[in-house]
């Protein structure tokens, strides 16, 4: 059993050498007992407690114990005169001693302070000169429950605060007496172990017997010297003889089992006073009276050589099984763990005599064993028979192999360095060498993947070989990469290790790398072992890590490196050096006995992967103090409240008692009124242990430390500490309200007075606007007159047009057509043809000048600016007048004129206008009257005066009546149907001469078309 060593004294840590007891908290500090203080210890720094701290008398501590009132597992560290020192969260408080209550009032002890005490375990603290009237001996999580040793020799057993049982053991003094579990034993240190109380039904009295912990242990012999220590707080206790430290446990009450703990250690010259043995993880303390305190690590792994003056022959990295229990290396030595855990190694004789590689070696399911050829014979390749004493055969490849490997099918693959990939079938006759392929150049490691499948990594990057197919892929994004080995882990998960680069998972045909450790040591990652736990062992240059699988396969899919947590083992651990070997083939074997074998500088490194404790940083993280600007800052609880401080350290610490590289601790702080996207965390370097805040402002922070606990998901601890920075009085809120009311009163003022400038103003403003608004009404009104006028004229124009397209140009061509019949007619002689031409003629000359005439006189009266002159004339007059023009076109439609307005009745209007109105309107009914009669007739009311003129014809159609009577101002309408064409110039005079007249002109159809024109006195 071997151990690594750490050994502190007060030249690195320690207020003084004598260390007198030995403690470890619910946190997992350890507590030292010694003359100069009571000393906290986290595994890295030592934390004094002495009397200037505590406000004692007196620096020196005697022992630890619990509360025999069982107040939450308190704990206590008891120095001079009995004081007790409450210890809870990584910190010492004075406290009142839980004797002065009940236990005093049973015993009744006298005045001096060690009438009544604990006993402070063995061996003897006062040299048997003190002897006190009770000692006290706990049991575990007491209640009221312990045995107490009073003077006379008689021990009495309390269960509740009851007796249950007294010994008479005639003992004169306590020293001597320790408790094993809820047991009490006395030593008499001549020879002589005996059970003198128990809580059971055993009989007392007669020595204890050693039971071997297994059947070649051994166990101590009570009739040599020995010593025996024991720790009534914890209830072990240990003997040492012969340089070996045994722990005893109960078998049962009287029979102990004697473990061996430590080997070839002279106790006697360090002075050893107090032991403590954490068995959870294998750690003895160990305090000497003299020369400070030792801690005793058990070394795990085990590194195995031949013996050797040469320290480069146990220099390894190729190895293949060779039993159960052995590997053996190219260079035929055999090394190997028993199960017992003995180590053995031999070294066969090489039948060549000379070197050769040590980067690989094959011992084939046949159990020949394949190794390669080194210096000028590397070209060669050999087959030894299974114990590697007969050569079977030799092959020359002509080129320099590099690696060695079988598959499941027993056959042999040969990576070559320059020339490609080759193998050999031992089942195939003669065993030739057959080439796969030369394109792969520097392989470093060859891996099966099913049955047609071959992983080959290279120098320079991953190939997938596919061997149905015989195609080569290149893995992308593995260039560059100098693959060192290979792991499927599972089918289809491939992991591969590099030089310089980490480690990696192919995963969706892509490696996906994984983050390194902080020292960046598992760039150099030799190879991977899977264990049963489906853990990963990685070694490295400076050591071995150990990660879970699960772990890793989360950050595949989530890429947080936070939650990653690697633990190193180091030479602590039980290498001969921290550096280990790899780029060989295979790199690390597993035996059937459980144990695995990696190759290091410093031996083949022996280890039962799924026995290897791990000792995680579980503990909780410890705010112990702050500093400010002028001292110490009281934490209340989580929060702390500054006055005046702006700059700050922050003393933290969390208990780990194994390799501190596995424990790291992060902060962050944030201000609780900035909601920050994503937190950094900055790490605080071991040495450290404080973190400095520096000119933080007025507010609310949250400074979070954290750290990593080990393996699985959530395995992370968060320390949280509420830093309140209060605001100065001038940033308060209370001022910021006042400030803010007298600015706003300020506003208000200002801006009334500036209300009250800005409204004369605005009357001001209002009135010249007002007039403005008034002017520009006037010229808008002008202007809607104007556009309307416009409007008006323009479709007039259109109107015109329209009509002169119609009512002009069809005469004119008719004109034209029967001109140019005369001249042919005359000379025929068809002068009857003539005379009627040239009455059609002068017909339709007539109609047009008559239509010109009323155009002219229409445009004449709309060039006159709207202004009309009225003056008073007799109507039936002008109907005359009017009907003289049309007679010889009533005599041509053989229609009767007939004139019924009376002869007296006077008229006040525009006499021109009225014209042109009875004009059309007796031009139209004549034009669409045949074989009728057309009629103009008055009637004379009181206010109103009627003229009607009224024909027999077909009627206005009713889309022109309804146009001709509406007031929408929309086109002439079009003839709906093949009937008489209405379409002219003359109802549109007539509707714009009537808006002009003021007169309203309305018609209808009833047996012809009847016009009423309505004049309305004025």
């Amino acid at each position: 059993m071997k151990h690594s060593v750490r050994h502190y004294t007060s030249d690195n840590g320690l207020p003084q050498n004598s260390v007198r007891a030995i403690m470890q908290d619910h946190d997992g500090f350890v507590w030292l007992a010694t003359d100069m203080g009571l000393v906290r210890f986290d595994g890295q720094s030592f934390v004094t407690f002495d009397k200037d701290k505590l406000g004692l008398k007196s620096s020196s501590f005697l022992s630890f114990n619990t509360d025999i009132e069982s107040r939450g597992e308190r704990l206590y560290a008891v120095g001079e005169n009995q004081t007790h020192i409450r210890i809870a969260g990584g910190k010492a408080i004075p406290d009142k001693s839980p004797l002065e209550k009940r236990i005093h009032k049973i015993f009744k002890p006298g005045a001096g302070p060690y009438d009544l005490m604990y006993m402070l375990g063995l061996p003897d603290r006062w040299n048997k000169d003190f002897v006190p009237t009770y000692n006290l001996f706990l049991l575990p999580k007491p209640d009221g429950d312990f045995y107490i040793w009073s003077k006379g020799g008689k021990i009495d057993l309390y269960a509740g605060w009851k007796k249950q049982k007294s010994y008479e053991t005639r003992l004169l003094s306590p020293i001597g007496l320790f408790r094993i579990g809820t047991n009490l034993y006395y030593d008499d240190e001549a020879g002589s172990i005996r059970l003198v109380a128990t809580s059971g039904p055993t009989a007392t009295g007669a020595n204890v017997t050693f039971v071997p912990a297994h059947m070649r242990a051994e166990k101590p012999d009570l009739a040599r010297p020995y010593k025996l220590y024991a720790d009534d707080l914890s209830g072990n206790a240990f003997i040492y003889q012969d340089r070996k430290l045994y722990s005893l446990s109960e078998r049962i009450p009287g029979h102990l089992t004697a473990t061996v703990l430590l080997d070839d250690v002279d106790f006697g010259r360090n002075g050893l006073t107090s032991v403590f043995h954490d068995s959870r993880h294998q750690r003895l303390y160990l305090g000497t009276i003299t020369n400070g305190l030792f801690i005793y690590d058990l070394k795990v792994f085990d590194a195995v050589g031949i013996d050797t003056d040469d320290p480069g022959l146990n220099v390894y990295y190729a190895q293949a099984v060779l039993s159960d229990s052995s590997v053996i290396t190219p260079h035929f030595y055999v090394l190997g763990k028993g199960q017992d855990g003995q180590r053995f190694s031999r070294v066969i004789p090489h039948p060549l005599g000379k070197a050769i590689n040590g980067y690989t070696i094959v011992k084939s399911r046949s159990g020949d064993i394949w190794i390669a050829g080194y210096g000028w014979s590397y070209q060669q390749l050999y087959r030894y028979d299974n114990a590697g004493k007969q050569l079977k055969q030799v092959w020359n490849l002509g080129s320099d192999i590099s690696f060695l490997y079988e598959d499941e099918t027993g056959r042999i693959w040969l990576g070559m360095e320059t020339d490609g990939v080759k193998y050999i079938d031992p089942g195939e006759n003669g065993m030739p060498v057959h080439t796969l392929t030369k394109k792969i150049k520097h392989v470093s490691y060859m891996l099966k993947d099913g049955k047609n499948m071959l992983w080959v990594g290279t120098h320079p990057g991953l190939y997938m070989v596919n061997l149905a197919r015989k195609t080569i892929s290149a893995i992308p994004h593995t260039n560059g990469h100098y693959i060192k080995s290979l792991l499927l882990a599972r089918p289809g998960e491939l992991w591969y290790t590099t030089d310089d680069d980490g480690f990696f998972l192919v995963q969706n045909g892509k490696p996906v790398r994984f983050p390194l450790d902080k020292d960046h040591f598992l760039s150099n990652a030799h190879c991977i072992v899977h264990d049963r736990r489906d853990f990963f062992w990685i070694p490295t240059n400076q050591g071995l890590f150990r990660m879970l699988r699960s772990d890793l396969l989360d950050f595949a899919s989530h890429s947080d490196s936070t939650r990653l947590y690697y633990h190193r083992y180091s030479k602590q651990s039980g290498f001969q050096i921290n550096e280990f070997n790899g780029g060989c083939q295979p790199c690390a074997v597993r035996l059937q006995n459980g144990y695995v074998s990696l190759p290091s500088m410093g031996g083949l490194v022996f280890f039962k992967p799924e026995q290897v404790l791990v000792d995680t940083p579980r503990s909780k993280i410890f705010i112990d103090r702050i500093e400010g600007n002028n001292g110490d800052i009281p934490v209340d609880g989580s929060k702390i409240q500054l006055t005046g401080v702006t700059d700050l350290r922050v003393f933290v610490s969390s208990p780990y008692l194994a390799d501190r590289q596995n424990q790291q601790l992060y902060y962050t702080i944030s201000a609780e009124d900035r909601t920050a996207s994503s937190q950094t965390w900055f790490p605080i370097e071991q040495e450290q242990h404080s973190i400095l805040l520096n000119n933080l402002t007025s507010g609310t922070y949250a400074l979070k430390i954290r750290k990593n606990t080990g393996f699985g998901q959530n395995s992370v601890q968060v320390k949280t500490l509420t830093i309140i920075v209060p605001y100065p009085w001038y940033d308060t809120w209370p001022f910021k309200l006042l400030v803010i009311t007298l600015v706003l009163i300020g506003i208000y003022f200002y801006f009334k007075n500036r209300l009250k400038k800005a409204d004369q103003l605005n009357r001001i403003l209002e009135s010249r606007v007002s007039e403005k608004t008034r002017s520009l009404q006037d010229t808008l009104s002008v202007l809607k007159g104007s556009e309307q006028e416009l409007l008006r004229q323009t479709r007039l124009q259109m109107h015109l047009i329209a009509s002169i397209s119609h009512d002009i140009r069809s005469p004119l061509r008719s004109i034209e057509f029967a001109s140019g019949k005369v001249s042919g007619l005359v000379q025929k002689g068809d002068l009857a043809l003539v005379e009627t031409i040239g009455s059609s003629v002068n017909e339709s000359s007539r109609r047009v000048l008559m239509l010109l005439e009323n155009m002219l006189s229409y445009v004449k009266s709309q060039m006159s600016g709207g202004s009309v002159a009225y003056d008073t004339f007799a109507v039936r007059s002008l109907v005359d007048e009017i009907a003289v023009i049309f007679n010889a076109s009533f005599k041509v439609q053989g229609n009767k004129f007939v004139n019924n307005v009376p002869e007296t009745l006077m008229l006040r209007t525009n006499r021109q206008l009225l014209k042109i109105i009875l004009h059309n309107l007796i031009d139209n009914a004549n034009k669409y009257t045949s074989d009728g009669s057309v009629t103009v007739s008055a009637m004379k009311e009181s206010e109103v005066m009627r003229l009607f003129v009224t024909d027999t014809g077909p009627g206005l159609p009713e889309t022109v009546q309804n146009w001709f009577n509406g007031n929408e101002e929309i086109h002439y309408p079009e003839p709906a149907d093949s009937g008489p064409d209405i379409h002219g110039i003359g109802l549109v005079i007539v509707k714009e001469l009537a808006g002009m007249l003021n007169v309203r002109i309305t018609a209808a159809s009833a047996s012809g078309t009847v016009f009423s024109i309505e004049f309305w006195k004025e």
